[in-house]
This record gives structure tokens, sequence and C-alpha cells, in this order.
């Protein structure tokens, strides 16, 4: 089955190609941020008439922009409308709010369309850039090219990622199931007792990153001092990201190969996030993204993943019997049933119950 899939790759770009870059990712931000004041300007009743500039009437009132693909704005034109669709759309479950301007030294891109750029050996050709030096540490298989994404991070790193059309094959059947349950100790507890305990990335690196953000602010707004020191940060911060990432990718794809279903909650992270005394660990522990991963994993190789109810006792049930301790706290790493007299670890009785309500669930689909 055809599907989209995107490869990574570093770029090395010489000076003159750096350049360049940043003033494609600059002419791109500007040409955003105009269609963005555009839209805030608008106001039924003093501004009816407000006109969105096309990106051929930017270029063509600043000259400078000629400077970059045309592409590359035209790119961020269509991404533009496509927000604009989605911001007044009544079929969107969740809506979103009015567009942000971006801002210079965040992560930065551009897109470029299949015609504007070529992949060489190990190097690819940008339009009005040249041929760019990219660190091919993986094949790029065969199918039809979609587009590239070039991208800044805050640390100053280049990349491209390109999004091909390809076949991608599903796995075999394993004729296996398994429930998790996610947590901050242990990241994943299974229905088989399997164990993958939580890195805690961002909490190694913590004291670090308090120790230069303090010097950071202390510092002249402006001068150099405080440009490395910001630089040091972006690259402990994008040390964390590239960690996690990693972390996850790798535990995503195991269950995604050993597992024909996988059974998961539907947790409200956006909510968890608001415990403050939590906050920081729910995030550092990234579960939205992981969940992200399985889901677009399972799709692409053929796998099931089920998502039960939020609000399901997993947690105070017991696996054995079914009775459910109501006065049950995070406090307790250990389940004790007063019904059957089973002792079981919290977070392992919470996976076999995940697992018993998720194949119930397709059973009572089929």
């Amino acid at each position: 089955m055809n599907k989209l899939k995107a490869y990574k790759f570093r770029l090395y770009p010489n000076k003159a190609q750096e350049i360049l870059i940043n003033k494609t990712i600059g002419c791109v931000r500007f040409f955003w941020n105009n269609q963005v004041a555009t839209f805030n300007s608008y106001n039924k009743e003093t501004n009816p008439s407000v006109k969105f500039k096309t990106s051929t009437e930017v270029r063509n009132e600043f000259d400078w922009m000629k400077e970059v693909s045309a592409a590359a704005i035209q790119q961020k034109e269509i991404d533009f409308k496509e927000f604009k669709k989605q911001r007044f759309s009544v079929n969107r479950k969740k809506p979103i709010g009015n567009p942000k301007f971006k801002k210079k030294g965040n992560q930065e891109s551009f897109r470029l369309p299949n015609q504007k750029f070529k992949v060489l050996d190990n190097k690819i050709q940008l339009e009005k850039i040249g041929k760019v030096k990219m660190v091919m540490d993986r094949i790029i298989p065969e199918g039809k090219f979609m587009s590239v994404t070039v991208s800044k991070n805050p640390s100053g790193q280049f990349y491209a990622s390109i999004l091909i059309e390809t076949e991608i094959n599903y796995l075999l059947k394993k004729g296996k199931s398994v429930g998790i349950d996610v947590g901050l100790k242990e990241f994943i507890v299974t229905s088989d007792n399997d164990i993958v305990k939580n890195p805690k990335y961002f909490r190694e690196s913590q004291s670090k990153l308090r120790t230069l953000q303090r010097h950071f602010s202390r510092k002249q707004k402006g001068s150099k001092r405080r440009q490395k020191l910001k630089h040091k940060i972006a690259k402990i911060h994008q040390k964390i990201a590239n960690q996690r990432d990693y972390f996850l990718h790798n535990e995503s794809i195991k269950l995604v190969r050993n597992y024909d279903v996988i059974v998961i909650e539907d947790l409200n992270v956006s909510g968890m996030v608001k415990n403050k005394k939590l906050a920081k660990s729910i995030s550092d522990a990234s579960f939205s993204k992981f969940f992200s991963m399985l889901k677009y994993k399972s799709e692409w190789y053929g796998k099931e993943l089920v998502q039960i109810g939020r609000f399901e006792p997993t947690s105070k049930t017991c696996s054995c019997c079914g009775w459910v301790n109501k006065d049950l706290t995070l406090k307790d790493r250990v389940f004790i049933c007063e019904n059957c007299g089973i002792v079981i670890d919290r977070d392992y009785n919470a996976s076999l119950n995940i697992h018993s309500v998720g194949v119930n669930t397709e059973l009572n689909r089929a």
C-alpha cells in the first residue's frame, strides 16, 4: 500500500548557501506575517473589504524577495489558505484560534515542491540555493518525491525532510495482543509484564540548564555573550528532544513489530499537565507523541491500535475478580484486593485491565 513517508537528513551548507537558506526562511516568515496582519485587520463593521495579497503581489512589491525561490513563498500561501479553511470549518472537531506571527530564531522552515529540488548521491539540489551537502545515513526507497522541507532549529542546525509516496509492506502477524499502561516512573508496563523505565531526559539535563539560564538572565540584551549562551541552551534542548524522539521511535516500533493488537488508554494529556506538581514530568514523558507514533505506525504496518475510554477505572479494578478499590490513590503502588486477596503491582494490574477492556471492545465491534 502506498503511503506518504518523510526521511529527515542533516544538511551542511557552505556560507553562501547558509545565507540563501536564511533569506528564504526570512521571506517565507515575512509573507506569513503579512497574511496574519491582514487577517487580524478584518472587521465586519469598520473594515469589511480586507483583501489578501497573493505571493506574486508581495514579491512584486518587495524586490528583495525575488532573490529566493518563488515556489517557497507559494507553498506558504497554500498553507495560509488551508489555515483559513480550517479556521472557519464547521466540521472541525476541535476549533483553532487566530493565526500567530512567526518570530525569528524559533524553529523555522520553508517547503519546496518536487519540481524544485533533486536528490543526488550525498547532496540535495535546491532551487536558487544550489547543491547542499547532505548526510545520507539511510537509503531512500523507490517512490514519488512529493516535497522537501528545509528547516533550521534554534541551535543553528539545518535539516531536509524529504516527503515521498512509497509502498510500505505490512508486517507479518504475530497472533498476539497487548495492553499498555504508561506512567512517570515506569514509562511502559505491558500486560505481558514487560517494563520499560522512564529515561527522564529533561530531568538529567535540568541542573545544567538551570545554571545556564541563570547566567543568561544576567547578560545584557543584544550582547554577544547573551547570544552565545542562548545558542548553548538551545543545543541542550535540541539534544533532549533528539534523545526523547529516538527512545519513543524505538519503543513504538518494537510494540508494532511484536503485537497485532495494541490497547492503550485515551489519556487527557492536556488536562494532566495542568497539575503543577506533575506538569514537567508529564511533558518530559511525551505521552501524546508516543501515542501518535503508535497510531501511524500501526496504520503503516497493518496492525491495530485500540483506545479505551479515559474514564475506565483500570487502576482501581482488580484484574482477577473485578472488585473496585475506590480509595486507591497515586501513592499506592501496590494493588491489594479485599475480595480475592491478590497482591499485584498497580501498573501491571492496570495494563491487564486495559488489555481486557480493549479486547472485549474489539469483540463487540466484530
